[in-house]
């Protein structure tokens, strides 16, 4: 069977539903290209468990499933996934994968970053569809993400946006989002994100987040202390919301 777990945003987020599975799995891989944890190590993870914990990069995962699904055949085991499993298209790959494959598998949820949204005072109903920001490379400068905010703040819904991390595990900051977005704001000849209200969200779920909401110009310079980060482009804001935001993000 294989079994892909939520670790949740910190070692102390794990569920007693995945010790459980985790403790009758042979063998423990993670996938660490997607997030990182908020706080903790997979040290302590492997404390937790009692079990060593084997890293592996994105190919190892997209183009040798095969491998661990041959593996799954004969015994339990394992992929850990910081936050919640199946909301990378990856993961949902994954589960179609063994399913053709013949091999049984198993989802245990995990506590993501979607579960902070509504300590932001925004309601978790009126967000549209997540999105993820992604840095410019040379030859490679994607910008569909945008074109998500954009849809959302038409039909007056939030945005999540969730920020690249690279193959190197460098993780994008919330200053280096917000330059990116006005870069293509820039091009697009609009003015979104500087009449946007934006929230960033830092390291949440640990004792280092940190929630703080404003224009483009007072995020930039905030200095935030804890990775990973978020950030949320606000669309047309209710009275409880707006009060909610001027109350807890002060």
């Amino acid at each position: 069977m294989l079994c892909l777990v939520g670790i949740g945003l910190t070692p102390k987020h794990l569920t007693l539903e995945a010790i459980d599975t985790l403790k009758e799995c042979k063998r423990v891989y993670i996938e660490s290209y997607t997030s990182s944890y908020a706080e903790g190590t997979i040290s302590e993870l492997e404390l937790r468990l009692n079990k060593k914990i084997s890293a592996l990069k994105r190919k190892e995962v997209e183009e040798g499933i095969r491998e661990l699904l041959i593996e799954a055949k004969k015994e339990n085991i394992a992929l850990v996934v910081f936050g919640n499993p199946l909301t990378a298209t990856t993961h949902v790959q994954i589960i179609l994968d063994a399913k053709k494959a013949g091999v049984k598998t198993k989802v245990v949820a995990g506590i993501s970053v979607t579960n902070y949204l509504a300590k932001t005072g925004l309601d978790e109903y009126r967000f549209g569809r997540t999105c993820t920001v992604v840095a410019p490379k040379e030859n490679f400068s994607p910008e569909s993400f945008y074109g998500v905010i954009e849809k959302n703040l038409n039909a007056g819904l939030h945005t999540l946006c969730l920020l690249e991390i690279t193959e190197e595990g460098k993780l994008m900051s919330i200053r280096e989002a917000i330059e990116v977005l006005e870069g293509i704001q820039k091009k697009k000849k609009n003015k979104a994100i500087d009449r946007a209200l934006l929230v960033a969200l830092s390291a949440a779920g640990s004792s280092k987040e940190e929630i703080v909401a404003g224009k483009a110009e007072k995020l930039k310079k905030h200095k935030f202390n804890g990775m990973p980060q978020s950030l949320i482009v606000c669309g047309k804001l209710n009275e409880k919301e707006r009060e909610a935001i001027g109350e807890l993000n002060e």
